[in-house]
Parts: structure tokens; sequence; C-alpha cells
């Protein structure tokens, strides 16, 4: 009965986590699939397709080779832990909680009620390097400074 009202609210919870923005600049991991990936493990409910190929593009784009240790795989794979440990650490309030946590982020509500003003944003202090910081995050890192450009910067030190 109560693992059926988890899996419930963990439906729930990727229901919502899947309407969340992708990210502007892109890391190894994203929080919008790590979190979907941990609540369809909480409430056994299928990891989305969608997900699934996104994680593979992430894993893809990874070029560098990780060592693997060999006691360590050890250690993981013959451990005393079950599997499902982590289910037992969930209740219905926590993932409640959660829930109500994620609309908030959601609703924005937390970047109305804290408003950032002028000052913050465009400090007098050297305002062109924020521009240009806001610059590079607007076009989401991918495109690069050029040759001239970047050597402008480093002879004159102005940004």
């Amino acid at each position: 009965m109560s693992s059926n009202k988890i899996g419930q609210e963990a439906k729930k919870l990727v229901s919502l986590l899947e309407k969340f923005p992708k990210d502007r600049i892109q890391h190894n991991a994203t929080f919008k699939t790590s979190q979907i990936i941990r609540f369809c493990n909480i409430g056994g409910i299928a990891v989305p397709t969608s997900v699934l190929k996104e994680g593979r593009k992430d894993a893809s784009s990874t070029k560098s080779t990780t060592k693997i240790d060999a006691n360590e795989n050890k250690r993981n794979t013959f451990s005393d832990k079950d599997d499902a440990y982590q289910k037992d650490l969930f209740t219905i309030d926590i993932l409640s909680q959660q829930f109500k946590s994620l609309k908030n982020i959601a609703n924005s509500k937390w970047e109305k009620y804290y408003q950032i003003d002028n000052k913050l944003l465009e400090p007098k202090g050297n305002p062109n390097y924020y521009n240009r910081l806001l610059g590079d995050l607007d076009k989401g890192g991918k495109q690069k400074e050029g040759f001239l450009t970047a050597w402008r910067t480093i002879l004159t030190g102005k940004y």
C-alpha cells in the first residue's frame, strides 16, 4: 500500500521534472536528468526514453577515460548493502516536501521573492567584464573568443 503511494509521488515528481527547461550550458550531468533517474528508481518507474537518449548523448560527449580500480570494483560488487536500501529512506512526507520544493523552483518563487537589482547586475567597477560574462552565458558557452580579441584582452588588460 505505502509502496504504491510512494510510486505515485515519484510519478508526480518525474512529471514535474520533465517540464523543467534544458540547461543553457551543457554539463557532464544535468540536474533534470539525474533527478528523473533518481526518482524513477525510488518509485519503481521506467526511465523515460527522452532522458535515456539525453544520457547517452552526454556520455558520448565526454571524451575522457576513467581508470577502473579493481579493489574498488570488488568492494562495490560484493557490498552488504541491499539494492533497494534507498527506497527505505524516502517516505511519503519526504517525497511530498520534495515535490513542493521542486514546484517552487519551477514557478520561480524565490526568483520573484528575492529580486536582483541593477546594482548587482551591472556593477560600477569594470562593468564590461560582467557584460562579457553575461554575453558568454547567453551564447551557451559555445561561441569561442577570436584570436585577435583574445590577444587584445591579454595585451591591454581591458575586458
